[in-house]
């Protein structure tokens, strides 16, 4: 398959590149500032490309020279968090950008680029449905993705029948989970019912499943450990 990966250098990008990583793929990682952190296939062919994908030229040029994809995966954002009463214009900003202005543009010069009956899976999280005090820019950009998602999903039945969908994450050992303080942890941890952030691997099984379907279109995969039913 060909594969791009939107947002390659943070953990699940990561995650995803060593689960992608064989001879049959063929991997494009993008990142915009930290290129160290990508995850270098050892098996797979792959090309690394620099860009903003805030940027509407970046983004573009991002696609202006790879064969067809078979899969994007979009898994690009950033928190800013802040009481609404102190976010700065510029912390909300950052975050819809980031989180939300990225996808549109990834869709919108990658669609062009896929094959017929393509995956796209954009990642969500769990506070776009439930929201959490401090993170208005945040659960807006996620919300944002969803109903994006959604609509962009049954424009691309129209289009080559591409199959659009979203994985909505709740809080897992990896990525932003890990950068939580232990008191914040732990009081997650009591209002989850299974007491405990999820393994990066049931992302994994999540995207395969996904790719493994020709009926599934527009959905929302809700892995949280039943933090929101």
């Amino acid at each position: 398959m060909k594969i791009m990966i939107v947002g390659a250098s943070g953990g699940i990008g990561n995650l995803l590149t060593k689960h992608f990583d064989s001879e049959e793929n063929k991997l494009y990682l993008t990142y915009n500032k930290s290129r160290n952190k990508i995850f270098s296939p050892r098996n797979a062919k792959s090309t690394i490309i620099k860009s903003d994908f805030t940027n509407v030229n970046d983004a573009e040029n991002a696609f202006s020279d790879i064969e067809p994809l078979d899969v994007l995966i979009n898994v690009i954002g950033c928190v800013a968090n802040n009481l609404i009463y102190r976010m700065e214009e510029q912390e909300w900003d950052t975050v819809i950008n980031t989180n939300l202005k990225s996808i549109f543009l990834s869709c919108r010069y990658g669609i062009p680029k896929m094959v017929e009956e393509g995956h796209i899976i954009n990642f969500s999280s769990v506070l776009g449905r439930m929201g959490m005090v401090g993170a208005t820019n945040y659960a807006a950009s996620k919300g944002g993705v969803e109903s994006f998602s959604k609509s962009l999903a049954l424009e691309c039945l129209h289009h080559r029948k591409i199959y659009v969908n979203v994985i909505a994450l709740g809080y897992f050992k990896i990525g932003m989970g890990l950068d939580l303080n232990e008191k914040i942890v732990n009081t997650i941890k009591e209002k989850i019912p299974l007491k405990d952030f999820g393994e990066p691997d049931e992302i994994v099984k999540a995207v395969d499943y996904i790719l493994s379907s020709k009926y599934l279109v527009g959905q929302i995969i809700e892995i949280n450990g039943g933090l929101l039913l």
